[in-house]
């Protein structure tokens, strides 16, 4: 006889089809079933897991595959490994490498939204597989108190990958690479192994050499001036100082002047704020009365970074 309170086999594929992001008319197409059987599984799996809708019960459901001694479970000693996606065919192709290879997987787009279900989990080993992480998204790893493995879409420039290891990141992985790279590097992190490329190790700690002119037109991006006035402060012509902001943009491996700014100040190119010690100014240009006496109150008179009396 059926356990009222235990998930069935095809219960819990259907919850492992649905944290993968497919509707009840595909996962009814998958399983050669009717759209209503998969609403009737689906309102079954609410019940049997308390949980209020979908979001839940896929959060609920997976956890009980790593579920401690104890507790219900469907498998003994498996990891959860959650992934977080903004793109969602990205998700798929994570997610599908892990069914495929028999992982647990639970998706979700913002922070853990049912933090009540994780306390009770000590036992529970998490792995979190991060899509092109922002800042904001390495919080759900250390909610967790799980693993990070960072996945970008785009080839891994150095400053990501540096950045990715800074915020804990224990693999740095190639959506490319993932259907046949995934599981095994999600084993080797499992042994407190981390696991860079080599060709991304190589390109690790070097930072680009800049002319003295794209040093100058570095400096001015982060003073927020414009292209007219940074052409006018140095004495160039404006096409030079978009000539020079490609190249710049190109060796710091940035899109933008936000992504270039926040690039060089990982590599160690440039002084955290304008008017910092060792900063020198533009040509033509003079500090406020704000940024002058922070330099003061940094350096004070007579230091090797402001002139002073001697």
């Amino acid at each position: 006889m059926e356990d009222p309170d235990v998930l069935t086999a095809r219960e819990l594929e259907i919850l492992s089809l649905t944290g993968s992001g497919h509707s009840a008319q595909e996962i009814a197409h998958l399983l050669r079933i009717s759209r209503c059987a998969v609403e009737n599984h689906r309102r079954r799996i609410y019940r049997k897991l308390g949980a209020a809708g979908q979001g839940q019960a896929v959060f609920r459901g997976l956890l009980l595959l790593a579920a401690p001694a104890g507790e219900p479970r469907l498998a003994r000693g498996r990891e959860l490994v959650i992934v977080h996606a903004r793109c969602v065919l990205a998700a798929e192709q994570v997610t599908r490498a892990l069914l495929e290879q028999g992982r647990a997987v639970a998706i979700v787009h913002d922070a853990v939204p049912y933090e009540e279900d994780v306390q009770g989990w000590t036992g529970t080993k998490f792995t979190a597989v991060l899509v092109d992480p922002v800042p904001a998204d390495w919080a759900l790893a250390a909610r967790l108190g799980a693993r990070a493995v960072a996945v970008p879409s785009e080839p891994p420039e150095p400053c990501m990958v540096t950045d990715a290891v800074a915020r804990g990141a224990y693999a740095v992985l190639w959506l490319r690479d993932v259907p046949e790279h995934l599981c095994a590097v999600l084993d080797l992190v499992a042994r407190e192994y981390v696991v860079v490329g080599a060709g991304m190790c190589r390109s690790l700690g070097h930072a680009p050499r800049l002319t003295a002119r794209e040093r100058e037109v570095l400096a001015s991006i982060a003073r927020g001036h414009t292209v007219k006035q940074t052409a006018r402060l140095l004495g160039i012509a404006g096409k030079t100082v978009e000539s020079t902001r490609a190249r710049l943009f190109s060796k710091l491996g940035a899109r933008n002047r936000s992504e270039a700014l926040t690039n060089a100040y990982r590599t160690g190119l440039m002084a955290p704020s304008p008017g910092a010690p060792g900063e020198r100014l533009l040509p033509g240009e003079r500090l406020s009365p704000g940024e002058r006496r922070r330099s003061r109150r940094l350096t004070g008179p007579g230091s090797a970074d402001l002139p002073g009396r001697t």
